[in-house]
């Protein structure tokens, strides 16, 4: 019975996920880990993960960066395949503290930006869909998508710098997201890693995301954009904290 009270946590993150363009698997897995293991749970929260990435997606149709969209996908297709193969064997920990650490500094820079005089802050004025780093970018987004289902903050980073706020943001972050989504599932059946004995829970958890999401789309027009900058970069820098802190234990402790 217990098993159903992480679609509790599945609404939650589902509606941040609808306010923000992103975060759910970020909340979502180190909340339902200690319940069906890490990697029951980085598998079920990839599959899950496509469904609010496709209702943004449609939502914000309009906002799409085609030039921003291709260049991502070019390396970050290969590279999620990569690593969702390597999510098998590999461990996750150090990973996890390297991707915290990046977030943390990351946060850390943006946050002073934003706080200390946020009116004066310059926000992007047009986007930059030629930039090379994109395609960097994309490759190593796709890879930690692939293994940790959590690299969010790298399309993050790249969608700020490419001019991406509120609407357009969470439309190029659900585009991106929907096609690798799709490109990771089918090897979890062909390496039959996919848990069974949790299909109803996993089929009970689609309508819950789906009200979730809805839920957070209400709440993201009425939000300034720059403030909205910044809830995203408080965000950041919890997560961070947080798998840091979570990767060094497990790393000590075994």
């Amino acid at each position: 019975m217990m098993i159903y009270l992480i679609l509790i946590p599945i609404f939650f993150s589902s509606m941040v996920y609808g306010i923000i363009g992103f975060g759910d698997a970020l909340l979502l897995i180190p909340v339902i880990t200690p319940i069906i293991g890490v990697k029951t749970a980085i598998i079920l929260v990839n599959l899950w993960g496509t469904l609010p990435a496709l209702t943004n997606f449609i939502k914000y149709r309009d906002f799409l960066d085609k030039g921003y969209f291709f260049r991502f996908l070019l390396f970050g297709i290969p590279a999620t395949i990569l690593g969702t193969y390597l999510l098998i064997n590999i461990r996750l920990e150090w990973i996890e503290l390297i991707l915290g650490l990046f977030i943390f500094c990351y946060s850390i820079l943006k946050l002073m930006q934003y706080i200390k005089s946020p009116s004066d802050v310059e926000m992007q004025k047009e986007i930059n869909s030629s930039s090379p780093f994109i395609i960097l970018g994309g490759f190593s987004y796709g890879l930690l998508t692939g293994l940790i289902s959590a690299a969010g903050p790298l399309n993050v980073a790249l969608l700020e710098k490419t001019g991406h706020y509120r609407e357009s943001f969470i439309e190029n972050f659900a585009a991106i997201g929907t096609i690798l989504s799709i490109s990771r599932i089918p090897f979890y059946f062909i390496e039959n890693v996919f848990p069974n004995e949790l299909l109803l829970v996993f089929l009970l958890a689609f309508p819950i995301i789906i009200l979730g999401t809805k839920f957070g789309h209400q709440i993201t027009p009425k939000i300034p954009v720059k403030k909205f900058q910044i809830i995203i970069f408080c965000f950041l820098l919890g997560i961070s904290l947080r798998s840091i802190i979570a990767s060094i234990i497990s790393l000590i402790s075994t």
